[in-house]
């Protein structure tokens, strides 16, 4: 019996690595080989990579050259994990001061990309990546994905946002990422920024057309649709699972998408401008820590490591991106550390849970949820990134903060980069809430300071708006 999923894993794809001239197939397998490496091997393979990229930084970033020589150090002073915190955290503001310090000397020999990011702070980012990190990325999703039974070249159904799926009006344009998700991926994309009882309807039978075998977005967005599911008395599609990725899983989301799919949920942590990744495996005992390609430490407010199960900033090193080094990167959010391995038997380091961001759901009087990366994707016009003039936009922001007040209003507040810029440049922001949380009001303001967590913590979405769900 044909078996495209088969033909994908056989034929297309390691023609279109070949192609592309990506080591995906190849770090794949590797992380196979070492799935169930002692801890002590996990430390070897991880230190070896740790030295290497360190060596790199000193010889050809400038940032970091002027770093080492400031603290009295040398590359072979940094040799495990415990040594990193000689050196200090580095933050988006010091990325943005330093931007051109932080590349690369030998970039012309190398594949870079550009990428920008809102991140977890509502600080508008832009780096560099290594274009093979794309594979290398993906490599650990398909290690994971491997765990629960299912294997690239499956057909995927994936609701989300710009960092997944393109806008409506991009899809218009069909490009080669385009043709390799669809032929390779195997994947059926769709917008989820319309949550409107149209665009849900047209998302379901989108769905229910494609007949996927797995699921895959936001939490938020995908729970959603579960409830609109529900709340219409469809049928859901049979799949084998749920795949979340780019926001926090919320308890909520979880039990009401387990119960309408009637399938598990299996969920995903990551952040592509700093390398972290990590994946939830069959036990759900928390979040397996991709050892073998960045480094993980859980810190206080001043870099110093906090215990196991204490909660504290999430700071990352990245292994794997010599274009642009992600050294003791403070990713934005708080998360504690396993003390256990998981039961699973591997023994890989885990994170127990990202902490924090509870109060960062957004609700409107539907009940439908927005969080993290949805309500940034609202800070571009048209809820689209994708196109150079709506970054160039974007990037007049110094920083912003989305709050949701008791009776569901929405403020937006913006620090604007120039203090001379006239609000109305924002006012596609009130357009984009709007759009989504009709019946509440929406208010953009100016502000000379973003106000900060009591915890220190810079967050760009805080609600205090209670929706019974």
């Amino acid at each position: 019996m044909f078996s495209y999923s088969k033909l994908v894993r056989g034929l297309l794809f390691p023609i279109a690595a070949k192609l592309q001239k990506s080591a995906i197939l190849k770090e794949y397998k590797y992380l196979k080989s070492t799935d169930w490496c002692s801890e002590e091997e996990l430390m070897r393979i991880q230190n070896e990579k740790l030295q290497k990229l360190m060596t790199h930084c000193y010889q050809n970033v400038a940032y970091y050259t002027k770093v080492f020589d400031q603290l009295g150090l040398k590359p072979e002073d940094i040799k495990s994990r415990e040594d990193l915190s000689k050196l200090p955290i580095l933050t988006k503001q010091i990325i943005r001061d330093n931007y051109k310090d932080l590349i690369s000397k030998d970039i012309d020999e190398r594949k870079p990309a550009h990428q920008s990011s809102g991140g977890s702070t509502g600080v508008p980012l832009k780096f560099m990546t290594d274009k093979d990190k794309w594979g290398i990325k993906w490599s650990s999703t398909f290690r994971a994905w491997s765990w629960y039974g299912f294997l690239y070249g499956g057909k995927i159904f994936t609701y989300g946002g710009n960092s997944l799926v393109k806008s409506e009006k991009e899809r218009r344009k069909i490009t080669k990422k385009d043709i390799f998700d669809k032929l390779i991926m195997n994947t059926l994309k769709c917008d989820c920024s319309d949550m409107s009882e149209e665009a849900l309807r047209k998302a379901y039978k989108e769905m229910m057309n494609y007949k996927p075998e797995v699921i895959r977005g936001y939490p938020a967005a995908i729970y959603n649709l579960a409830k609109f599911i529900e709340s219409h008395n469809l049928p859901s599609p049979k799949i084998k699972m749920v795949l979340t990725t780019g926001e926090m899983l919320l308890p909520l989301h979880r039990r009401s998408i387990q119960q309408i799919f009637r399938a598990p949920v299996y969920d995903g942590y990551g952040a592509g401008d700093g390398g972290v990744i990590a994946h939830e495996c069959y036990m759900h005992e928390g979040l397996h820590i991709t050892e073998e390609q960045c480094i993980v430490e859980i810190t206080d407010k001043d870099g110093r490591l906090v215990d196991d199960g204490s909660p504290g900033f999430v700071i990352t090193t990245d292994l794997d991106n010599y274009v642009f080094p992600f050294i003791r990167y403070q990713v934005g959010d708080l998360a504690t550390m396993k003390k256990e391995k998981c039961s699973c038997g591997r023994k890989s380091r885990m994170i127990d849970q990202i902490i924090g961001r509870t109060g960062k759901t957004l609700f409107n009087k539907e009940g439908q949820a927005f969080t993290s990366i949805v309500v940034d994707n609202m800070m571009f016009k048209n809820m689209d990134y994708h196109r150079v003039e709506h970054e160039k936009i974007y990037q007049k922001i110094d920083q912003f903060q989305v709050r949701q007040h008791k009776n569901g209003d929405i403020s937006v507040l913006i620090k604007p980069l120039d203090s001379n810029e006239p609000i109305e440049t924002f006012d596609y922001v009130v357009e984009n809430f709007t759009k989504n949380f009709s019946g509440f009001k929406i208010e953009v303001k100016f502000v000379d300071e973003i106000p900060r967590m009591a915890s220190g913590k810079e967050d760009y979405c805080i609600s205090e708006y209670e929706h019974k769900g």
